[in-house]
């Protein structure tokens, strides 16, 4: 292997040197962020925090981790995650699976309609009316039974059965007596599990962090998820007002926090800790699908 250029070492060391600075552009907020959740309110408010906790505290999360509306706003989060997330790989596989066929009848057809409904929208009135008449308003399930089917995902998923599950595997199936259940489960599945964690995980990340639904369909703050409860405390000018007066006294009889440590900003910044970390902690165990699962079935041999 040769020795480089004087252009290709300059080109290296900037480029190395223009992604670092991205790349600290990018994690620097999230850092700056979890130091004002780990730091006293009150003294963060003074500023000249840049690196680190000034004076150490985890009373900020204390806070939010005993507020009993927390803990149910992310549960609600975690099931409509989960379940929104199967839910939808399953429905919109077995979509696509049966659209990769060329025998059903009336494919073409039904992929120009596909097609035409993800480029066109009914718009929001509509959308709401439909909900409404469907029982969703105000119910869990408005999470999970408008997202089971993404239409985006379908054509990904079509495109990669046809190009990448053998016809003559498939074929050997029908010989044995196989039906197309049983293609699916044996051959489909198995062969498209890299597609399907890198979409799952896409599909999740949006389930997670929707708080559009919850803000806008659900009344009942027991049903709303922690994206919402976050855009609420965000948007309120006193996000101790998101506190309740007796959660307060409890906790200043039990001498959980100090009062006077604490701030809004604090809270805040606390919370949007609490919102982000759990879904970013599923990033790295399945990093390694993203190109293998985003390309499969781009390219035909």
């Amino acid at each position: 292997m040769g020795r480089y250029t004087l252009g290709e070492r300059s080109f290296s060391i900037g480029n190395a040197l223009l992604l670092t600075v991205f790349a600290f552009l990018c994690v620097y907020p999230f850092w700056y962020i979890l130091i004002l959740s780990l730091n006293e309110g009150r003294d963060a408010s003074l500023g000249g925090i840049y690196w680190w906790p000034r004076l150490f505290t985890l009373d900020n999360y204390r806070v939010m981790l005993s507020d009993n509306t927390i803990l149910n706003a992310f549960w609600v989060t975690v099931k409509r995650t989960v379940i929104g997330t199967f839910g939808s790989l399953l429905i919109t596989s077995l979509v696509a699976f049966a659209l990769s066929r060329k025998e059903l009848p009336g494919r073409q057809p039904l992929l120009f309609v596909f097609l035409f409904v993800m480029l066109f929208s009914g718009g929001l009135i509509p959308y709401y009316i439909q909900l409404m008449h469907l029982g969703l308003i105000n119910n869990f399930w408005v999470y999970v039974l408008p997202s089971l089917f993404s239409i985006w995902n379908m054509f990904v998923m079509k495109t990669s059965f046809q190009n990448n599950i053998p016809e003559s595997v498939v074929e050997s199936v029908k010989l044995d007596g196989g039906g197309y259940l049983r293609i699916y489960i044996h051959i489909v599945l198995p062969f498209s599990m890299p597609l399907f964690a890198a979409l799952g995980l896409f599909t999740a990340v949006g389930q997670w962090n929707d708080w559009f639904t919850g803000a806008f369909f659900v009344n009942d703050i027991q049903l709303q998820p922690l994206p919402t409860y976050l855009q609420r405390m965000l948007s309120t000018i006193e996000a101790s007002q998101m506190i309740s007066s007796s959660q307060m006294t409890t906790m200043n009889q039990t001498r959980l926090y100090n009062p006077d440590a604490i701030t809004p900003k604090s809270v805040r910044m606390a919370t949007i800790m609490i919102t982000v970390l759990p879904i970013l902690v599923v990033y790295p165990f399945v990093q390694r699908f993203f190109v293998k699962g985003v390309l499969i079935g781009s390219v035909k041999e």
